[in-house]
């Protein structure tokens, strides 16, 4: 799954609005429905492993999880679940996704409810919610109020207060991705296909978070990493180049002595002492 999708940002107007809920209790070896519905689903594990794929990614839903399946998406039982029980509730609500979420103005979070699509909670805590909605579906059908009142509460119970959180995390992903990748061609086009933002929204992120821009940040790795190489090994300066994603010895030599004051072959030797 991708890292922006693991978060939610729900409208407040309309807000979202229950349908329906109730426990379930799968039989021995019971498998998951095959369906995609119009409808968010939220998960409440109580006891034992639910398992299904969800968009062709398999899930494994243990007790104290909650998960949101997603609406249009397929959903499928492929294999047997070990006697799971769980709390269901059906609601209808509008996401922001996609380059509506480029706006900081639309994600800011008076607007919105943001929750995790995944995550640990405590059943002492919530599950007295479970029995008082599942109890008013069931006897009271038309108290509508009632109903969203309960639900609201227990959707409060998964929302994370601050929607930066969700930014920290994709500027951290980010960041590991250029970690992991650096030798290679990154550029701010790869980085937009790969998070599915805008590269404008992608380097205003990251640069909040650690003051340089995605290309500042790649270059100063790059050149931490050279100074490793040129420090500990006898490779030359040809090696070193494009072992750090470098495809010209000469853009290197350039970077590297704006970055450091120095030439390579000089920091090479004053690093040992020569």
């Amino acid at each position: 799954m991708n890292p922006t999708e693991q978060i939610l940002y729900l409208h407040k107007n309309p807000w979202p609005e229950i349908t329906t809920g109730s426990y379930r209790y799968f039989n021995e070896g019971e498998k998951h429905v095959t369906r995609i519905c119009n409808y968010y689903v939220l998960i409440f594990m109580l006891d034992r492993t639910l398992l299904f794929s969800e968009d062709h990614q398999e899930i494994e839903l243990k007790k104290g999880e909650w998960y949101v399946q997603k609406p249009n998406l397929l959903q499928q039982g492929l294999s047997g679940s070990p006697a799971p029980t769980y709390f269901y509730i059906h609601f209808d609500a509008e996401e922001m996704v996609g380059e509506q979420l480029e706006n900081e103005d639309d994600r800011n979070d008076s607007n919105l409810i943001v929750i995790a699509k995944r995550g640990l909670y405590d059943s002492k805590l919530i599950k007295p919610f479970f029995d008082q909605l599942d109890y008013s579906l069931r006897y009271h059908p038309y108290d509508i109020l009632s109903h969203q009142s309960i639900f609201l509460n227990i959707l409060k119970y998964i929302t994370l207060s601050v929607a930066k959180d969700a930014d920290h995390g994709l500027a951290k992903q980010v960041i590991q991705y250029l970690t992991n990748n650096y030798m290679t061609d990154v550029n701010c086009d790869r980085l937009s296909d790969e998070f599915h933002f805008s590269t404008e929204y992608i380097n205003r992120l990251v640069k909040k978070y650690c003051g340089l821009s995605p290309g500042q940040y790649l270059q100063q790795y790059r050149i931490n990493r050279a100074k490793e190489l040129l420090a500990n090994t006898d490779q030359t300066l040809s090696y070193i180049t494009s072992e750090i994603g470098y495809h010209d010895t000469t853009v290197f030599y350039k970077a590297f002595k704006k970055h450091t004051g120095m030439a390579p072959g000089a920091w090479r030797d004053k690093s040992r002492g020569i």
